[in-house]
């Protein structure tokens, strides 16, 4: 649990830092734009998943979609936004998929199981050009509906693959993943 709270910690102090950077001191704020429609579950706090043998399972969701004040270099305060969201798989919490949105587009993506890392990376958007562990896909099936456009989030090569495969759509959120070799695809 702890492993896990230095993982969230870092990979989102890394997030911020990376985004928040200031042009020679100027006051701007920092605001979400278009990306931010990846991850519209504000006001929800669990979703619904259908697995492959046909079985309901609400898996806990939690969303924080804030605008905070912080101080540049040059002591000069501005606004930004982010958002993050967990999406809980297992009643003690140790397993999860966690997404931060920052400014810019700059978001980055981590599934734990208990201790161990099945992917963690930054620059998503990024990353699904390249097409190696982050993939665009367009008109996409995850389970009975089709997605106009998806983004496939692949466990990284080394680490566990307990979560594999962790699909998000465009205006929708996480959509689809396998956990323990069952996939699950929103209800």
């Amino acid at each position: 649990m702890k492993s896990k709270r230095i993982t969230f910690s870092l990979l989102f102090l890394y997030c911020l830092t990376t985004s928040l950077q200031c042009d020679n001191c100027s006051i701007r704020a920092l605001r979400l734009d278009a990306t931010k429609s990846w991850l519209p579950l504000k006001g929800k706090t669990q979703l619904s998943f259908l697995d492959n043998a046909g079985t309901v399972s609400i898996f806990r969701l939690s969303v924080v979609d804030t605008t905070e004040i912080a101080t540049n270099d040059c002591g000069e305060a501005y606004q930004y936004e982010y958002i993050t969201t967990a999406l809980y798989l297992n009643q003690p919490v140790t397993d999860s998929i966690r997404f931060i949105l920052a400014s810019g587009g700059w978001m980055c993506a981590s599934a734990v199981t208990g201790s161990n890392p099945n992917f963690s990376m930054c620059n998503v958007f990024g990353q699904a050009k390249e097409g190696t562990i982050a993939q665009r896909l367009n008109n996409h099936r995850i389970g009975n509906t089709t997605y106009k456009k998806v983004i496939l989030l692949r466990h990284n090569p080394g680490f566990s693959n307990s979560i594999d495969s962790v699909y998000i759509a465009n205006q929708f959120g996480i959509v689809g993943f396998n956990y323990f070799n069952t996939k699950y695809s929103l209800q």
